[in-house]
């Protein structure tokens, strides 16, 4: 196929390309794999380190879109067998090998609580959708519990693998609209990759201010990264570049600085990927266009060093091995990486990038007998080796703990009522029940989890328990998760009192008001008008039902607490409004103060209880002090303000020093917030007499 109006000179130029290793990229490669490193590592060093990926992206963008060129205008069409199998050699050997490492890992040293989570994450690596796992996950309010995996950087791997798919059909099919329309090849194919890249840049902001957790690992956000790389190398092929020495020693020290300032000024609340994507992308390409500056003043001097150099020939490892290291050592030592040991997770992870280079990458890509065979044997051998880690990892994907079977024990030193024995003291030391991990197992009934909601379902299922005609009070309990976990327990009070029990329960949202639409977690625009609507149609609900008598209010209103008036914090006066709308109704209201929860314990937040309590000897080393676990509570402030009853519970997760993850034999939390059932259970005394229904 030829593309007969393209100019000899201009096919001549892009043919005869250079293909040897060009000093800037590699300090490009250099720079974005260091700023990675040093994110992960010492996050307030860099807190914008993370743009390092947008660099590689743009970098993939330029480098494989000036390769299709010059096989199009060598041989007139793209070899998708023989393009595929080239990727497939230079990126997956080593890729592959670092997952069968981390699924050995895992196994040996991360409590089995996690090997579900680590499980299926690997194996959505294994086939490069690691990034649409995590979207998913993003916006799976019961994934938020989730710890940070050891493959979760698979994510950018999986856009670059999704990339590579795509890109060559696209440009070899602009290629061949050109050669039927009879024109200039590279003219369609720059029109063409404008087109995109504009319409990906626009959805890019757009998705960002709507979902931006779901926006950071899309493809289709992400693809006007590439794209930008892409529309330099085809500007470049027509000849087209910065020239002069005092030019480009100037436009690449504007685009180095560029990348360096996103590194330093942007951190976890800048809207990313969206038009502020734009400042390294931008940088990135200023680097590329100016290449190897002759200027003495310029930063080719630097670019050009030996050390600069061997980080960038190495940064594919590098990026792949240091991630593993930093999440899986801490349960490997049994101890948070400390300033010395990041530093030789620093230099470990480019050691063993460049063993990874030498013995996995450099063999399989030019001296295998693979690569040296035709496509199909390569893809042959990746799909083998594919499958077999698939299999390998399956039974940690679907690892099932059982939960203790004796939830809802009674006795003297059980659960919560050991809080108040001194014959059980200490409380924290009475033998468990069943074995630790079994209680990140420990959930609701069945019957009661299927009544809530997330609120991405844009919707409320109203559960009722009892007769319509029972003679008892008629309870309704509204709120989040958190009231989930209560639910049984207080059912089981109202069926003591030949009552009628319904629940309104919504996952993930301030659901005892109707105003606030922030957290300190963040919503997007959508979910929190969700989140308002459907908490206005639960309460409503209650508030038309002449049938309920006794509304019971409980939430992770910690949550939902901030100083900064534009995440609309939940305020005291939200909850007293509907406290109010409610006794007006005739009703009479119970806020069930939320319980302490261990989200910010350290060293590790967000770790579960189980998983703290399977890496520790002494039980104390898994608790909150007291101090920590207070905070200026809405809900409580609320129902005091609104003359409702309100009751805490604090007494029975806490000393007067501090607030414990296992009590009376009983692990307090299925992960690092919800209450296991057993000791939810354990509660049903204390709420007796507290609760007074």
């Amino acid at each position: 196929m030829s593309v007969v109006a393209d100019p000899p000179a201009l096919r001549s130029r892009v043919r005869a390309r250079a293909q040897t290793v060009r000093r800037e990229i590699q300090a490009l490669r250099a720079l974005a794999v260091l700023g990675v490193l040093v994110f992960h590592l010492w996050p307030a060093t860099f807190p914008g380190g993370f743009v390092g990926v947008d660099v590689f992206f743009v970098l993939s963008g330029f480098l494989i879109t000036d390769h299709l060129l010059r096989e199009l205008y060598t041989h007139g069409r793209v070899s998708l067998p023989q393009f595929w199998a080239r990727r497939a050699r230079r990126l997956l050997p080593a890729a592959l090998l670092v997952l069968v490492v981390v699924a050995v890992a895992t196994r040996l040293w991360v409590p089995d609580t996690r090997w579900a989570q680590f499980g299926s994450e690997i194996l959505a690596s294994t086939f490069y959708v690691e990034n649409w796992a995590l979207a998913a996950q993003s916006v799976d309010y019961m994934a938020l519990s989730n710890v940070k995996s050891p493959v979760q950087h698979f994510w950018s791997l999986g856009v670059e693998e999704q990339f590579y798919l795509v890109w060559p059909i696209l440009l070899g099919a602009a290629w061949w609209f050109a050669a039927r329309r009879r024109r200039t090849g590279l003219t369609v194919v720059l029109a063409t990759l404008s087109i995109v890249t504009a319409a990906s840049l626009i959805y890019s902001i757009v998705l960002t201010s709507l979902a931006p957790t779901v926006a950071y690992f899309s493809t289709f956000t992400r693809a006007w990264e590439f794209g930008a790389g892409a529309l330099l190398a085809v500007v470049t092929a027509r000849g087209l570049q910065i020239r002069g020495r005092a030019l480009t020693a100037g436009a690449s020290w504007a685009g180095l600085g560029m990348i360096v300032a996103s590194m330093m000024l942007f951190d976890g609340q800048t809207p990313f990927p969206s038009f502020t994507a734009a400042l390294p992308v931008v940088g990135t390409i200023l680097v590329i266009a100016a290449g190897m500056p002759g200027a003495p003043w310029g930063p080719g001097a630097i670019y050009g060093l030996r050390p600069v150099q061997f980080v960038g020939d190495v940064s594919y490892g590098t990026y792949l091995w240091h991630w593993p290291i930093v999440v899986l050592l801490p349960f490997a030592r049994n101890a948070p990486n400390g300033i010395l040991v990041s530093f030789a997770i620093l230099f470990g992870s480019i050691a063993l990038g460049w063993l990874s280079k030498t013995l996995v990458e450099d063999p399989f890509r030019t001296r295998s007998v693979i690569a040296r065979a035709r496509p199909r044997w390569s893809f042959a051998a990746v799909a083998a080796a594919t499958a077999v880690i698939a299999l390998a990892v399956t039974p940690l994907a679907t690892y099932a703990i059982a939960a203790p079977a004796d939830a809802g024990r009674a006795g003297p030193c059980y659960g919560a009522a050991a809080m108040g024995d001194v014959e059980c003291a200490p409380v924290d030391e009475v033998p468990l029940t069943a074995a630790v991990s079994s209680f990140s197992a420990d959930l609701p009934l069945g019957e009661l989890l299927q009544c809530e909601l997330s609120t991405n379902s844009k919707a409320f299922q109203k559960c009722d328990f009892g007769d319509a005609d029972a003679p008892g009070p008629h309870v309704a309990l509204l709120g989040d998760s958190h009231a989930t976990r209560m639910a049984e327990p207080i059912r089981d009070l109202v069926a003591e009192k030949d009552g009628r029990f319904s629940t309104f329960l919504l996952s993930g949202c301030a659901a005892i008001t109707t105003q606030t639409t922030g957290s300190a977690w963040g919503f997007d625009a959508e979910y929190a008008e969700t989140c308002r609507s459907v908490s206005q149609d639960m309460i409503e609900q209650i508030e038309q039902d002449p049938s309920i008598d006794v509304v019971v209010m409980t939430n992770r209103s910690r949550l939902y607490v901030s100083d900064d008036p534009d995440r609309h914090p939940l305020t005291a006066d939200m909850v007293a409004g509907t406290i109010r709308g409610f006794e007006d109704a005739g009703k009479r209201v119970i806020v069930l103060a939320d319980p302490p929860e261990r989200y910010a314990v350290p060293p590790r937040g967000g770790e579960s209880a189980a998983d703290c309590l399977s890496r520790v000897d002494d039980p104390s080393g898994c608790a909150l002090s007291r101090a920590a676990a207070e905070f200026a509570d809405p809900l409580r402030a609320g129902g005091l303000a609104a003359g409702a009853d309100v009751v805490g519970l604090d007494d029975l997760f806490c000393s007067d020093t501090e607030c414990m993850s296992r009590i009376g034999g009983v692990v307090v939390y299925s992960d690092d917030n919800h209450l296991t059932r057993s000791f939810a259970l354990s509660l049903v005394p204390q709420l007796r007499e507290r609760l007074a229904l």
